[in-house]
């Protein structure tokens, strides 16, 4: 159970009521008494040597962008969980400082910063777990070249609020970092052998395209406990399938899971719904190593062209064919061949237990909140996948209404970060002064990580 809330039980059915049209994010339907609570506290930050230029409007933008009944933290993940999360603000005013730190901005010191506000907020009587859940520092522009940091399972974010206005899509990152959900990038896979892969562009969520316009995938639902057993759904043997629309309205599968292997392929159909997925109209597939599915990657096949929208898929290896039909409001329509046999025309295929079977959802484990940070510390994935990223903006990039500038990086350009939580710590932004630096010293790391290895299992940090 995440940050160890009391959570009462999922509304099942649980649907979104999206703003049609409109372009606007708008919280679900009342669906709260199912909701788990996590009661964010924002806190402002100056410096010694920096300082927010007009606190009085940052403190607004922050709480509009946070806790706003629309275009709002709140409203997104209201929306993407369908009820089943809730951001609301520990305390009444919903932000509260700026506080000086008695150190100076510029170095981008996240462990410190995040131990001394721990040090403010207990001395001020505010104590995590009893009066708050997560930690967001908003700091004033200190040059570091990211424009969030995140811890990947823990509670703190870390935000420069440039032009002195908080950015909706760089919260939704970073919560969603905080959700467990590492960076996305894609996979490029040879037609007919989907598990001979290479990096590829990802796009399919606010965690590889940096832009709050999209929804989670469908794989990082199933880590959060947000789709429940009707929804998804693993095949057993060859057939005819119906996959609703990933935010629709409609009863129904919404993550279809076919075997491949030791892996698994996870299949989405995303259409526009509200203010979410404007971009697509396709079937997506996913693929999915043991149960990582927060690490689910999406797959083009044959080409790294396009959005990476299914209308065939196929695995010689494993005797598999995938083969969109057809694309409606209220469905797609899947035909999936099993193990070499042919699946049944959609006339003569019925969806039977026997074709299907519920996958029950469950809790991710919840976060270690007093785990140590390691400044600088640095490793490559394990699983050779690179992040997405983007830099923090320029003076001029940001507005007040807290959107994105439209920088976006879906290619999985590769960071490395300065500092991380005893979990892991993902960041947004970078520039060449950082890395050159990080560069120089990569040598002297090589060289000494074979001995650190021997004496303990380092972290990694994910950027």
């Amino acid at each position: 159970m995440r940050f160890g809330l009391n959570r009462v039980a999922a509304v099942a059915g649980a649907t979104a009521v999206l703003c049609a049209g409109s372009g606007i994010l708008a919280p679900a339907a009342a669906a709260d008494e199912g909701a788990d609570k996590n009661r964010v506290l924002v806190v402002m930050l100056d410096f010694q040597d920096r300082a927010h230029a007009d606190p009085g409007a940052t403190k607004a933008s922050f709480a509009d962008r946070y806790f706003g009944a629309e275009d709002s933290l709140t409203s997104y993940y209201d929306q993407v969980s369908r009820g089943r999360i809730d951001y609301v603000p520990a305390v009444p005013e919903k932000v509260i400082g700026p506080f000086k730190l008695s150190m100076n901005g510029v170095g981008c010191k996240a462990r410190d910063i995040r131990k001394k506000t721990l040090e403010l907020l207990k001395a001020r009587g505010l104590n995590q777990g009893k009066d708050y859940d997560s930690l967001s520092m908003a700091l004033p522009r200190i040059g570091c070249r990211w424009a969030g940091l995140g811890t990947v399972g823990g509670p703190y974010t870390w935000m420069q609020a440039g032009n002195g206005y908080a950015r909706l899509p760089t919260a939704v990152h970073e919560f969603g970092h905080n959700l467990g959900y590492p960076h996305q990038p894609g996979l490029v896979c040879k037609d007919g052998n989907l598990t001979d892969c290479v990096k590829g562009k990802g796009g399919k969520s606010p965690m590889s395209a940096f832009t709050a316009a999209l929804g989670m995938t469908a794989t990082q639902l199933i880590h959060s406990g947000w789709l429940d057993a009707s929804e998804h759904q693993r095949v057993k043997s060859s057939g005819t399938f119906t996959l609703r629309p990933l935010y629709g309205k409609q009863d129904g599968v919404r993550a279809l899971e076919v075997p491949l292997g030791k892996d698994k392929l996870v299949l989405e159909y995303r259409r526009p719904a509200g203010a979410l997925d404007g971009k697509f109209n396709g079937v997506y597939a996913l693929r999915v190593t043991g149960n990582a599915y927060h690490k689910a990657r999406p797959i083009h096949a044959g080409a790294n062209s396009g959005d990476g929208a299914v209308t065939t898929l196929s695995d010689a290896a494993h005797k598999l064919k995938i083969s969109v039909t057809s694309t409606e409001a209220d469905g797609a329509k899947v035909s999936i061949s099993l193990n070499g046999k042919a699946a049944p025309s959609a006339e003569e295929s019925t969806r039977t237990l026997a074709q299907m079977e519920p996958i029950e959802p469950t809790d991710p484990p919840a976060p270690a909140t007093d785990a140590p940070i390691v400044d600088g510390d640095h490793e490559d994935h394990a699983d050779g996948a690179e992040d997405g990223h983007e830099d923090a903006p320029a003076d001029d990039a940001d507005t007040p209404s807290g959107d994105a500038p439209g920088t976006t990086s879906e290619d999985g350009t590769h960071t490395m970060g300065s500092a991380t939580d005893g979990t892991h710590l993902a960041e947004t932004g970078g520039d060449a002064t950082t890395n050159a630096v990080i560069a120089t010293g990569a040598l002297g790391l090589l060289l000494l990580g074979g001995i650190a290895l021997k004496a303990t299992r380092r972290k990694r940090t994910h950027h």
